[in-house]
């Protein structure tokens, strides 16, 4: 059997090995202390750490003993504290048991920017190497000083796994008062850690007792709740939406992107693995506003029965030194955490404009927030499917084009005639009208060149017109709503015609029928007589 690279390793495993091997310092990247704190613990815990002293520290309260923590051992400034890590000597230590301790450092983080700080830390690494002293710096993003990289083992802590989540419903579940009965058979269990995957550990705490108190009990059911307050937890962050496949709508026509769906829609499975299938990436799905690329990707959680996970580029953007880079470490991290699922990278230019000029504009924050993203796009092994929408073509760094970011680009034009039926149906449908008992021909004919989004705005101005008039909702209506409207096709019309000429030569077209002219969106005059005659 071939040992595990440290790379491969699990972080705890990681964290053992790098404690045994004497790194003098490891900085654990991950916002949830009691987590850490507790698997630390329990790390110390084993015959192979046994009887080494554990230390934690605060700005607020000092170090202190993890287990006698009512006595401050050394003050909350941060220098002091680091000038107690070299000092301390065990009482019983001798020449053959030399000390053996580990100082967990919860706040140094901000406090490692200022020169007197990183000298004090410099100062304990030369003081402890090859000791048995440990320092655990954990911060939420990895500032590790210039001067002193080399010497300091980075472990990044990802998200609860499934195994974890399935641990902390059990404990969940025996600490339940007995008012909250219990009945989950086989399988719920891990549909309930399925449905928690994403969250932090506190934060799926949260959510047990959210559904349980909020629906008495504990069972299968909790699997809904637990869905719709994981949607609401990971929205509050601003950076983040999830979606449930179920609750997802599909869309009309795009029927070449349907096949391509439909072909992979196994590609996630161990069967697909044995086979030898090689794990989807994602697509970028360029084309004109409005066509329906944002309810594709929706459609592809819905096909493929994924979870959805809308990420938005430009809300990563922060305003504190590193916040940025935080956000999308963080953000892949719980997209991971929830795989195999879709990641939707809703208008990916806007948060990506300005990457040329970062470094005079930004100091360089939005060049290393796409790197972050490209390096993960090239190198992702978990089953996350990106779906990139996109406007603007020429906003788009080159660098995200390049072979092996995505498996495929597909160019969503307006629809075509077959399209546009489905695409009246649908939202006909929606405001509760039969559409058979609409001319669809005139239809189709009076929306040629507009856009899913406007024909669904066109029903909805109609409606609008009809309540006025005291008059159903008819034909007559829906074409004078859709033919007074001014399409994209007409306002943008010599952006579109330079982006189907781009797609054309460099992307696969969603549909049957790839409009490709500009002739595609004749005039309101044309149209409205098309109709009439029809």
């Amino acid at each position: 059997m071939t040992a595990k690279t440290v790379t491969q390793m699990d972080p705890v495993t990681k964290l053992d090995v790098f404690v045994r091997a004497r790194y003098p310092v490891i900085w654990i990247v991950s916002a949830e202390e009691e987590r850490i704190e507790y698997a630390i613990q329990g790390l110390m815990d084993t015959p192979k750490h046994q009887g080494k002293t554990l230390f934690s520290w605060t700005i607020a309260r000092g170090m202190r003993l993890v287990k006698s923590p009512d006595q401050e051992m050394a003050p909350g400034d941060p220098i002091q504290a680091l000038q107690f890590v070299s000092q301390f000597k065990d009482p019983q230590a001798t020449a053959d048991k030399p000390t053996r301790a580990v100082f967990l450092f919860k706040d140094l983080d901000p406090y490692l920017k200022d020169p007197r700080c990183q000298r004090a830390l410099r100062d304990v690494i030369a003081d402890i190497t090859s000791s048995h002293k440990t320092v655990i710096l954990l911060g939420s993003s990895p500032n590790v000083p210039e001067s002193c990289k080399r010497q300091v083992a980075m472990i990044n802590w990802d998200l609860p796994t499934l195994d974890e989540l399935g641990d902390l419903l059990d404990e969940f579940i025996q600490d339940l008062p007995d008012v909250i009965p219990c009945d989950l058979e086989n399988g719920d269990r891990d549909q309930i850690a399925r449905a928690l995957s994403g969250l932090s550990w506190f934060q799926a705490q949260s959510v047990l007792s959210t559904a349980a108190i909020a629906t008495g009990k504990l069972d299968a059911d909790v699997v809904q709740f637990v869905n719709q307050e994981k949607a609401r937890v990971i929205k509050e962050s601003g950076i983040l939406e999830f979606y449930n496949p179920e609750g997802l709508p599909e869309i009309g026509g795009l029927d070449l992107l349907k096949q391509y769906l439909t072909r992979r829609r196994r590609s996630f499975t161990a069967r697909a693995r044995e086979y030898g299938v090689p794990t989807p990436k994602g697509m970028l799905l360029l084309g004109v506003p409005g066509g329906g690329k944002s309810l594709t990707a929706k459609t592809i959680a819905k096909m493929w029965g994924l979870p959805l996970i809308r990420l938005d580029v430009g809300a990563v953007m922060g305003s504190h030194v590193g916040e940025s880079e935080r956000n999308m470490r963080q953000a892949l991290q719980v997209a991971e955490s929830t795989a195999p699922c879709v990641l939707w990278l809703d208008e990916i230019e806007k948060g990506l404009s300005g990457v040329g000029s970062s470094g005079n504009t930004d100091g360089g924050t939005t060049a290393r927030v796409f790197g972050t993203l490209l390096t993960w796009l090239q190198e992702k092994t978990a089953p996350v499917y990106v779906v990139a929408t996109s406007n603007d073509i020429s906003a788009l760094p080159p660098e995200l084009l390049r072979a092996g970011r995505f498996d495929e680009i597909f160019f969503v034009d307006v629809p075509n005639p077959a399209e546009r039926a489905e695409i009246w149906s649908i939202h006909l449908g929606k405001v509760n009208r039969d559409p058979a008992s609409f001319d669809l021909d005139a239809l189709v004919s009076a929306s040629e060149g507009y856009t899913g989004a406007e024909i669904e705005t066109a029903v909805g101005d109609a409606l609008v017109t009809g309540f006025d008039q005291d008059q159903d909702l008819d034909t007559d209506l829906v074409v004078d709503a859709i033919t007074s409207r001014v399409p994209l096709t007409e306002t943008m019309r010599d952006k579109l015609d330079h982006l189907r000429g781009w797609a054309k030569k460099r992307a696969r077209p969603a549909s049957s029928e790839f409009v490709s002219d500009a002739a595609a969106a004749p005039s309101r005059s044309r149209r409205r007589t098309a109709a009439l005659d029809a």
